[in-house]
């Protein structure tokens, strides 16, 4: 559950609609400067599932010790990997690769995004079950990319898929959470604009107005995208327990927010 403080109260997103609009700009990423990693289907799937294990623990979501809905920041690192798991046996049931790049996905969360947030944490500090699960993610993902071919190419485009959906995810949390809502500027890290590309380009997002962010330089196939979200806006207050905050949620008309992004 992604929240926002907006005019009118808390506004709600599902991580589930978060990750269909993951979807949404998957399917106008790339062009001339950013190509696309190719096989890009399973990209674009891992967009649309990454967080299809939030879709059980969201229907009994409850509240911080303020009263405040309980978002994703705010859990410990148990149920973290208890939904990871869930997420990534989701996306195996899609196919291999996909569940490949979702189990590197939430491995990363784990890891500071695999250094792109900051410097990657050794596995040995790590609590028990975060330890385990990035462990088993290294063992999918090394017999799977065994199986893809060249391994260098293999690596190359794996690695490469990998930022690309952090992209995606970041973008679509900047629309969704903290960063357009505050006005704040973010930075999507290493970008790829090749598969070869190891080291990738910043990407600046900025906030244009209160449903719109720009980006420098642009990965987007059109220099205008639709990435709507359907989201609910609760009252602003605090709440008892998680059957005042899911009472306040049902309550609530779900309408899609016209997000938007466009070329710097």
């Amino acid at each position: 559950m992604i929240t926002a403080r907006v005019p009118g109260g808390i506004r709600v997103v599902m991580q589930t609609d978060h990750q269909s609009q993951c979807g949404i700009i998957a399917g106008g990423w790339g062009n001339a400067e950013f190509t696309r990693p190719e096989p890009w289907e399973p990209v674009a799937c891992a967009a649309q599932w990454h967080d299809e294990g939030w879709r059980q623990w969201e229907r009994s979501a409850g509240v911080a010790p303020d009263g405040s809905p309980r978002g994703f920041v705010a859990m410990d690192v148990d149920e973290h990997v208890a939904i990871h798991r869930r997420s990534i046996a989701a996306a195996h049931q899609r196919d291999v690769v996909t569940g490949m790049l979702v189990g590197m996905h939430c491995a990363g969360l784990l890891q500071r995004r695999r250094g792109l947030d900051g410097e990657m944490p050794d596995i040995a500090v790590l609590p028990d079950p975060a330890r385990v699960l990035v462990r088993d993610e290294v063992d999918v993902r090394g017999r799977v990319v065994g199986e893809m071919g060249d391994p260098v190419a293999a690596a190359d485009w794996t690695w490469a898929s990998y930022r690309v959906l952090q992209a995606l995810d970041l973008l679509s949390l900047y629309l969704t959470w903290t960063g357009l809502a505050h006005g704040e500027e973010w930075t999507l890290r290493r970008v790829p604009r090749t598969i070869d590309d190891t080291d990738g380009v910043p990407i600046t997002v900025r906030r244009r107005d209160d449903v719109t962010c720009t980006l420098h330089p642009w990965p987007l196939a059109t220099d205008d995208l639709a990435a709507p979200v359907l989201a609910r806006v609760i009252p602003d207050r605090a709440y008892a327990d998680s059957a005042d905050l899911q009472a306040a949620i049902r309550a609530a008309d779900p309408a899609p927010v016209p997000f938007r992004i466009v070329r710097a």
